[in-house]
């Protein structure tokens, strides 16, 4: 078992990562280091049943390697005690730097100020929560829900990360832990197909609350279980968005939209003469804020950059782009600390008191609402007009006017996203986490803290399927 006390951990990372400034110096290798260790454990679910169970402990070095301005990086995966297969991870890097062709523009490369040590999002209890216990979350969380139709399917994932940022050029290491959680679990009917979801995310093991999954899965399956079924008429709908389709939304919003290097590169809806304006509705702040714990933050960059909490949209306005290190340098702009492997997307709330999914089908309405509660097989159609599709799935609703309850077969949208960030009716009053991260590669936690609920105006549905 991977030791999880940080104080041992940063011991063993970060004497590491001076061993390897100290080796690559003595080589005359100008380099830097980025150290990831981690500790992933996975229970997926079929058929109301486990189907895989699976912990892992993987530790691996990158090493950068800086000629001028030519660069060469090379990862290795070891434990690390084994020194010397680390060590050739310096002489790999400098050989394709070696090989490389120089950039046009000048390359920085910046000693490390002395950083703060950055483990407050670390929970020892999350960390070493076992499996037996997960499955036990999940039956309390699908308890009276399961039968001979209704299967449980579904993911639960969690563990921590340790990392550290080092160079040849400064004595200092920057030490980054954390523990996270993300619950993903689906009710699925065997014969009609459809498909309900709840997820849950936590940074730490109080946060992970099994009632209110359930709450939220018994509140579809009722109306799954008792509202009819039928395709939805195309056309443009006002659609409440749930919280995990906002997320998807709030992220791919960044990169089509907030990235300067992207803009640059002429992949972005929005321009630089959108700089200072009105873009949005009034309703929309958008925050890269790393001192949100729940959204698994970084403090600093993987150069050593210090994160502060940077405002990309206030009321609708658009701020200014966020520049990572390679970017900035390409284009001669002033980098923004976004070197790092995750943003922490924050999306304020508005004013609208609704709490819950059962207080959303409570609600008085003057007109159809469509509710989608995730997008599923994003994808961009046109990137400088920001246009996007995608389909709903796991539990959409349409909310009619006059009280009732429709379960609709799953549409598709076409939509731009400046069209739906400015077109904003309102948004719930609290905000809620979800855990976006992906559950291949490197672990690499990301959260956005957004509104429970997010309705937009007009909103295109560009296909409607018959049946599930």
């Amino acid at each position: 078992m991977m030791i999880v006390d940080t104080k041992v951990q940063k011991e063993r990372v970060c004497t590491l990562l001076h061993d390897v400034v100290r080796y690559a110096r003595a080589q005359n290798i100008t380099a830097e280091v980025w150290a990831h260790g981690e500790q992933s454990a996975l229970v997926r679910l079929a058929n109301s049943a486990v189907s895989l169970n699976t912990r892992e402990e993987l530790f691996e070095l990158t090493v950068t390697a800086c000629r001028g301005n030519a660069r060469g990086s090379a990862t290795v995966m070891a434990t690390p005690d084994e020194r010397e297969r680390l060590y050739a991870a310096v002489h790999q890097a400098d050989d394709i730097a070696r090989h490389a062709t120089p950039t046009s523009y000048a390359r920085t490369f910046l000693p490390i100020a002395p950083l703060p040590d950055d483990d407050a999002g670390f929970d020892p209890a999350l960390c070493q929560l076992s499996s037996q216990e997960m499955v036990a979350y999940v039956e309390t969380a699908v308890e009276g829900l399961e039968s001979a139709e209704h299967v449980v399917a579904g993911m639960c994932s969690w563990g921590a990360v340790w990392e550290g940022t080092a160079n040849t050029l400064s004595d200092e290491v920057g030490w980054h832990a954390l523990t996270d959680a993300g619950i993903s679990l689906v009710l699925a009917h065997t014969r009609q197909r459809w498909e309900l979801q709840s997820t849950q995310s936590a940074a730490r093991a109080a946060q992970l609350h099994p009632s209110a999954v359930r709450d939220e899965l018994a509140t579809l399956l009722s109306a799954y279980q008792h509202a009819p079924a039928s395709a939805l008429p195309l056309g443009r709908y006002d659609i409440v968005f749930g919280r995990e389709a906002t997320a998807q939304l709030l992220l791919v919003c960044c990169w089509l939209g907030f990235h300067g290097g992207n803009c640059r590169r002429q992949r972005t809806f929005l321009k630089e003469q959108h700089v200072g304006t009105q873009v949005f509705s009034p309703q929309i702040t958008v925050m890269d804020d790393p001192t949100q714990r729940d959204t698994f933050p970084y403090a600093f960059d993987v150069h050593g950059v210090p994160r502060h909490p940077f405002p990309l949209v206030t009321r609708g306005v658009f701020n200014g782009f966020f520049w990572d290190r390679d970017s900035a340098d390409e284009f001669r702009e002033r980098e923004t600390g976004h070197s790092v492997p995750a943003l922490s997307l924050t999306l304020a709330p508005g004013q609208e008191r609704i709490a819950s999914l059962a207080a959303l089908l409570a609600l008085p309405r003057e007109r159809d609402l469509l509710y989608v509660p995730e997008l599923h097989y994003m994808n961009v159609v046109h990137e400088t007009e920001g246009i996007v599709t995608c389909c709903s799935r796991f539990g959409a609703l349409l909310l009619r006017k006059e009280g009732g309850v429709t379960v609709p077969y799953n549409v598709r949208i076409t939509e731009k996203l400046g069209h739906i960030f400015a077109h904003v009716a309102w948004l719930s009053h609290e905000t809620v986490t979800v855990n976006v991260s992906s559950t291949y590669g490197r672990r690499t936690p990301q959260a956005c803290v957004v509104p429970r609920f997010t309705c937009v105006e007009g909103v295109e549905v560009t296909h409607a399927n018959t049946s599930f």
